[in-house]
């Protein structure tokens, strides 16, 4: 038996579980195992059955925000003037070739080779040509990658290709390809993001060529521009042909920055977005000597189970080459030959290579590096002051002065909220619930419980009371601390004292802090961390949604309140924007800096929380719920917030105080709302 001043065991196992929600034989772990749990780029994923198109769709719906809120494209930027130019032709057998250059963003320029077909008619297929991480990139001339290869006996074929550089490599000299961190991760901002965002606008300057057939766009890129081209292929409809060669793997998600954006793969991994390409024709080409050696096995036959969703097996192809990690000259003759086959009618399953010669040096457009560059082009901090202001701006077209506005400002910031954090309210089934303890008095029930969703190996101790008449219960306040529930006494604190006393349930939870006796998880130790696992404040905010849920659940609770202590109340006010059962919130934002990226480093860490609107959103997209904000200071505005009330003539809805609020005053604000 356990005994202190908060607990007495007093009634039989049948008692306690005769009102437990139906949790079957799992248990909940003795000690939460999140601080031990790292998903990583190599461990092995299973690819989900789905039953169904409708299915598959709705979760192609969830999968494209997740991916768009990664790369910072939600919402998605400006599509600036390209400014393209073209210069210094040079034809060959059957092709000619260009230098190219163009604009992704004011100042941020994609350099890459333009080549055209000789002696064909118009109108031409484009194909944009991402490439690996060779160290020559676009120019790589060798036995295991040839761009230019493969770019020539494309044009040969009657097509237009651009193949363009990644960032950092050979005339990408502007940014650099280990560019970003958790600062510009704060504003949606990623070396993995503008890349694709690059690839966008190579898209937008194929289609803009005289000649080029809009509507047939293809896309090909081994490794890293496999990366690159299923990612495009996921969410740009305009790529009709995709070819992501030796990349797609359930056992290897991509070693560098520009392939792992921050949350991407919290809860996925590449064979969905891989998936995504369906129903346009998708071939998959592996290589029995790297990560794609299992795609015959597995990776294939789980993409082709989507493709038969649709009834489009014949779109959906793959091959395998005998070879290290390439995109040899067998690759690439099936590749030509899928092409063929989708922009030309061919019916071949490989088209023979014609011979080519390469002067690379003729290729470069800028020799003397950044000295050639236009006046206009920006650096990395360039880059950075551009996407933050840029990122203001939009957030200041949904600002809270209308009713439309406020639904905008919400979408937005619920939705990068809830896949930058993999957090979301579970239903009541995912949840387990253990109850340990319980003690009765002449007033009140008292006990301590455990919660936690099924299978995820998570522990939220928490302490819940509630009236011993608890036929009238309809009330419950939900109180998040940075301190453990030990620290609360329900005899002597004048906030639980008067709920209780008024006839309202209270629930205590210690949310996600790690253990020190246990290895905790380490960003600094476990390559793109954030790419694969949420950060802590994350964590807290899914152990809020948890915890409401199962308040929720309970069929003698109507309306729920919440209340956040300390930092906690920084956490309360992220779970209200992502949970509207939340009848009425009070937060102490301990006077958090607003204008700081600092403040959201150190205290409030979660990537693309600045891009989503961060605090100043989540203060307005609660109305017109109750909310009381205190303890604001000089550094928490709460502008955004009185707009947003005022606009739904709801401003006595809204509370705020420089100062820290009081028991006995937060107690008389909830027993008014």
């Amino acid at each position: 038996m356990y005994r202190n001043k908060y607990f007495i065991v007093a009634f039989p196992l049948l008692m306690i579980f005769a009102q437990l929600p139906s949790i079957g034989s799992e248990y909940l772990p003795r000690i939460d195992q999140r601080a031990e749990q790292t998903r990583t780029n190599q461990d092995f994923y299973t690819f989900t059955e789905f039953k169904s198109k409708y299915e598959w769709l709705q979760h192609k719906l969830d999968l494209k925000d997740n991916l768009r809120v990664s790369l910072g494209c939600f919402p998605w930027p400006e599509k600036t003037p390209l400014n393209v130019k073209i210069f210094d032709r040079i034809e060959g057998d059957g092709y000619s070739v260009e230098k190219a250059y163009f604009e992704s963003l004011p100042g941020v320029y994609v350099t890459g080779n333009l080549y055209r077909p000789i002696g064909k008619p118009a109108p031409y297929p484009g194909i944009i040509c991402p490439h690996g991480h060779a160290q020559e990139g676009r120019l790589t001339n060798s036995g295991e990658f040839s761009i230019p290869g493969r770019s020539i006996n494309l044009a040969r074929m009657g097509c237009v290709v651009f193949a363009y550089d990644m960032i950092g490599y050979v005339d990408s000299k502007q940014i650099s390809h280990t560019f970003s961190g958790p600062s510009e991760w704060l504003w949606g901002l990623s070396l993995h993001g503008l890349q694709f965002w690059n690839s966008v606008r190579a898209v937008d300057f194929l289609q803009s060529l005289d000649g080029v057939d809009p509507d047939r766009i293809g896309c090909t890129g081994a490794s890293g521009g496999g990366t690159q081209t299923y990612g495009l292929t996921a969410l740009d409809e305009r790529i009709k042909v995709s070819v992501p060669v030796n990349m797609i793997s359930s056992h290897f998600q991509g070693g560098c920055l520009c392939e792992n954006g921050p949350s991407l793969r919290l809860h996925s991994f590449n064979v969905e977005y891989g998936a995504m390409a369906a129903p346009r024709p998708l071939l998959m080409v592996s290589a029995t000597g790297d990560w794609t050696d299992e795609t015959l096995r597995v990776e294939y036959p789980a993409v082709k189970s989507i493709y038969s969703l649709y009834e489009a097996e014949d779109k959906v192809k793959t091959v395998q080459i005998d070879a290290p990690h390439n995109y040899n000259q067998q690759s690439r003759e099936h590749v030509y030959a899928w092409f063929d086959r989708w922009f030309f009618d061919g019916d071949s399953d490989r088209l023979d290579e014609t011979p080519f010669e390469v002067d690379t040096e003729a290729l470069k457009i800028f020799p003397n590096g950044l000295a050639d560059y236009p006046d206009n082009a920006i650096d990395e901090n360039g880059l950075r002051e551009y996407w933050i202001q840029e990122s203001k701006s939009q957030l200041q077209q949904a600002y809270p002065n209308s009713e439309l506005q406020l639904r905008t400002l919400k979408r937005r910031g619920a939705t990068i909220l809830t896949h930058a954090m993999g957090a979301q309210t579970p239903p009541a089934n995912e949840i387990v619930v253990e109850r340990i303890e319980r003690e009765k008095t002449d007033t009140r029930m008292i006990e301590r419980i455990a919660i936690g969703r099924r299978g995820v190996g998570e522990r939220i101790d928490a302490w819940f009371a509630w009236p011993q008449d608890g036929k009238h219960l309809k009330d419950a306040v939900l109180i998040l601390s940075d301190l453990p529930f030990e620290s609360f006494n329900s005899d002597s604190d004048p906030l639980l004292k008067g709920l209780l006393d008024s006839g309202r349930a209270v629930m205590i939870a210690n949310v996600y802090k790690p253990n020190a006796l246990k290895p905790t998880r380490s960003p600094e130790e476990v390559s793109h961390f954030y790419t694969y696992n949420p950060s802590d404040t994350a964590l807290r905010v899914q152990d809020s949604l948890t915890c409401l849920s199962y308040l929720e659940s309970r069929a003698d609770i109507d309306k729920i309140s919440l209340v956040g202590i300390g930092n906690a109340g920084l956490w309360s006010l992220l779970a209200g924007v992502l949970h509207d059962g939340v009848d009425a919130i009070i937060a102490n934002v301990s006077q958090f800096d607003l204008d700081s990226d600092e403040a959201y480093l150190q205290r409030l860490f979660v990537p693309h929380i600045q891009r989503a609107g961060g605090l100043q959103m989540a203060q307005a997209v609660i109305a017109p719920r109750p909310l009381f904000i205190h303890n604001t200071g000089e550094a928490f505005q709460t502008k955004w917030a009185k707009d947003a009330y005022n606009t739904l003539g709801k401003t006595d809805a809204l509370k705020t105080q420089t100062q820290l609020a009081g028991n006995e005053e937060m107690l008389n604000w909830l027993l008014q709302n």
